[in-house]
């Protein structure tokens, strides 16, 4: 998991977020009435996509997505139509978070503060293909990580096979020496480093493992489509 700038709002969503809000504060605020059943968000699914490069915002698989209530519209109604509270998740994922929300919520992909970005929570085995909490957390901050790894099942088989694949095809592609690095080669190490690029944050841990540059942009947000 690594951060992502979703970028602006779109303009049309103040004007959707004004009309549909009060019902969806009504409903849960109350506890009664019937269950709004607008989602309009569905709409700005292609927003999103472009914000997260179509990759999945928590376990950075190539994917159709969905639109993710970070915080859950049940426990956050008035951020049903928020573009900040929106993230870009594969079905798994999101559908493996759900309406949960601990105490100290989860990791945030689009954390404002650089303190609070993905990167100072997670690193990666690279010999199970395992996320992990970095051993150096607070007792806090890992219980944070390590629930958000549990909670959105990031450690599922199809989860790890699928990173180990990836890992052998970059270890086909750039040399484990770095001292056998050509123009080539390094031209590609640049490439899938860049957070554009599926299971990048696994790739950039292999890659420093190896004595390899394992830096990449910091922006991934991007204009709409």
């Amino acid at each position: 998991m690594h951060w992502v700038d979703r970028g602006p709002e779109p303009e049309q969503l103040a004007r959707i977020h004004a009309r549909y809000t009060p019902r969806w504060v009504r409903f849960y605020g109350s506890g009664t009435g019937k269950k709004p059943s607008d989602t309009r968000w569905r709409e700005f699914s292609g927003d999103l996509a472009d914000a997260f490069h179509d990759l999945c915002a928590y376990c950075e698989e190539l994917c159709r997505g969905e639109v993710d209530h970070f915080r859950p519209k049940s426990r956050y109604p008035e951020l049903v139509y928020s573009w900040s509270n929106w993230l870009f998740a594969c079905h798994d994922c999101n559908h493996a978070k759900l309406d949960k929300w601990p105490t100290a919520g989860y990791v945030d992909p689009c954390a404002r503060s650089r303190t609070a970005h993905p990167e100072r929570f997670f690193t990666y085995d690279t010999l199970t293909g395992e996320i992990l909490p970095k051993g150096d957390l607070s007792p806090g901050r890992y219980r944070k990580a390590r629930q958000t790894i549990d909670d959105l099942r990031l450690n599922e088989w199809h989860h790890l096979r699928k990173r180990l694949v990836w890992l052998r095809l970059i270890s086909e592609i750039i040399p484990d020496d770095p001292a056998e690095m050509t123009a080539e080669s390094e031209e590609l190490r640049a490439h899938y480093c860049s957070r554009t690029i599926p299971f990048s944050s696994i790739t950039r841990g292999w890659l420093a493992e190896r004595g390899h540059r394992a830096d990449s942009p910091r922006r991934t947000g991007s204009s709409s489509r």
